[in-house]
């Protein structure tokens, strides 16, 4: 109960007693006390609650201040974290064009892969061929080195022959020079006795002439 309905609880009591007064006072005057024992406990008991409110009002407003600040806050962080979404969302954009730079030029370098895995396996084809060719070269060297050795030794036994065939022509040549003196003097001794013969045959004919 408030005030005011304390005092108008009052003076229906007074009203009422004046009425009764004469037939029952002592009732009323404990009435009276009684209410207005209620009365003070009503003041303490509504005193105590009244500061108890104000208490709660001043918790109340350190609470929605701390709300405002808190929603100040939360309202600061939710602008930031709209302008870093805004910014992750540029950085996702990016990401996502980076993305598709990469795949690009990992289908270019794919495409690269299958050209050098088909030129590797060429190279590699080609070095067991010429890796067989190297077999093949090394066998026919062996064979020209085996040739050549053969005709090394046909060129000594050809030496030996020529050496053999120069000695003979020297010994040839050296023979005819001789028979080519011989028949020098051959001849000499021919034309001498050609001569001779001659003027013996003059003379003999001669003789003839004189004993016809």
């Amino acid at each position: 109960m408030n005030k005011m309905q304390v005092l108008t609880a009052i003076v229906t009591m007074l009203i009422a007693a004046t009425a009764s007064a004469k037939t029952d006072v002592q009732g009323a005057i404990q009435q009276l006390k009684t209410n207005e024992e209620n009365a003070k406990a009503n003041l303490s008991q509504y005193t105590e609650n009244a500061e108890i409110a104000s208490k709660n009002i001043v918790e109340v407003t350190s609470a929605i201040k701390k709300l405002r600040e808190q929603r100040t806050a939360l309202q600061g962080n939710a602008n930031n974290l709209e302008k870093n979404r805004a910014i992750l969302d540029k950085m996702k954009q990016k990401l996502v064009d980076f993305s598709k730079d990469e795949t690009v030029q990992m289908k270019k370098e794919e495409v690269q892969i299958l050209q050098l895995r088909s030129a590797l396996e060429k190279l590699e084809a080609n070095k067991v061929k010429r890796q067989q060719n190297l077999e093949t070269y090394k066998l026919k060297i062996s064979e020209v080195e085996k040739e050549k050795a053969s005709w090394d030794q046909q060129k000594e036994a050809l030496a030996a022959i020529q050496k053999e065939i120069d000695s003979k022509e020297q010994k040839a040549a050296a023979e005819r020079e001789k028979w080519i003196e011989k028949r020098k003097g051959y001849r000499a001794e021919a034309g001498k006795w050609e001569k001779e013969s001659q003027i013996a045959s003059d003379q003999r004919v001669k003789f003839t002439k004189l004993k016809d």
